[in-house]
């Protein structure tokens, strides 16, 4: 992978000679080399490497632990929200809920002792108003027990109303409230959660390890990658036909693509076959210059058969 670039460079030097040779034998082989389509494994946030059990070479199958970074901020998070989570709910059932049994005791109490207060008036204003009419009592008696008989009777009722509103849960639009708060608690502990599982990252892909960028103790930025993945089914022939054989090739077909230390050809897969010509000098076509033209095409080689990157190969059908 480190030296693509200069295996790409040298191949293109020998692409054209190569494939006028074999158009002058009439032998459909064209040259090409190994290229990989790597996976790129990054970090979604900013943070220290600090477990990376995986090194240069290592095998991985997809779900396998690669690095993870320090999550101090993180947990500490996920705490907070769990309390906050648990407040909220706590909140939201007490609002569902009437008094609690010492208040309702307290209330019935305060009811007794005003259906108390209203026998006491009653029967004083049982006595003392038959005085009034026949003359052994003054009438302001009759208006003082007839006060105190009204004032008995509100108390009573009052403290049966605080009784039954005791006994019911919180208002509607409360409790509503209350609900809210305990669904925006619990979105806030799942983005927490979510922060806190970003910081361990697995293998998206089983391959092999190739290259390993940040290693324990090093800070990474989002987004860059550390460690560099290649799949099982990565790897894939690019090769370069002329413009008279692209004709009799097309996706989905099998080529044989053989390279030196090689027992025999192995078939691929065509992929890709590319719809612009490289190579092409910037003049019009004459017959001769229209030799010159090649396209990209790209066949998927099957695994462990001892290709790598950048191995030149030769391609033919």
């Amino acid at each position: 992978m480190k030296h693509a670039f200069e295996i790409r460079a040298l191949i293109a030097g020998f692409l054209l000679t190569g494939i006028a040779g074999c158009t002058q034998q009439d032998e459909p082989v064209h040259l090409g080399y190994i290229e990989a389509d790597w996976t790129y494994v990054a970090a979604p946030a900013a943070g220290r490497v600090v477990e990376q059990p995986v090194r240069e070479g290592d095998r991985v199958e997809q779900g396998d632990f690669l690095f993870r970074l320090d999550s101090t901020a993180e947990e500490a998070a996920v705490s907070e929200a769990n309390s906050r989570l648990t407040q909220a709910m706590a909140q939201a059932d007490d609002l569902s809920t009437g008094a609690r049994p010492p208040e309702m005791k307290r209330l019935e109490a305060q009811l007794s002792s005003a259906k108390a207060r209203l026998a006491k008036a009653t029967s004083e204003r049982n006595r003392i108003i038959p005085l009034v009419e026949q003359g052994y009592a003054p009438k302001s008696q009759r208006d003082t027990v007839e006060a105190e008989f009204d004032a008995a009777t509100a108390a009573v009722h009052a403290a049966e109303q605080d009784l039954k509103v005791a006994a019911l849960p919180a208002r509607n639009a409360t409790r509503d409230a209350a609900q809210a708060a305990t669904q925006s608690a619990e979105a806030a502990k799942a983005a927490a959660e979510y922060r806190l599982h970003e910081r361990r990252t697995i293998a998206p892909d089983s391959g092999r390890i190739e290259e390993v960028f940040f290693r324990k103790g090093e800070f990474v930025n989002p987004g860059t990658p550390i460690i560099a993945i290649l799949p099982d089914n990565g790897l894939k022939a690019r090769f370069y036909v002329p413009e008279t054989d692209l004709s009799r090739l097309k996706v989905g077909e099998t080529v044989s693509v053989s390279a030196d230390g090689m027992a025999s050809p192995v078939k691929a897969e065509i992929t890709f076959i590319a719809h612009e010509a490289e190579f092409a000098p910037p003049v019009i076509y004459a017959r001769h210059s229209r030799e010159k033209l090649v396209f990209m095409v790209e066949a998927r080689v099957p695994p462990d058969i001892g290709l790598h990157p950048g191995l030149p190969v030769e391609v033919n059908w």
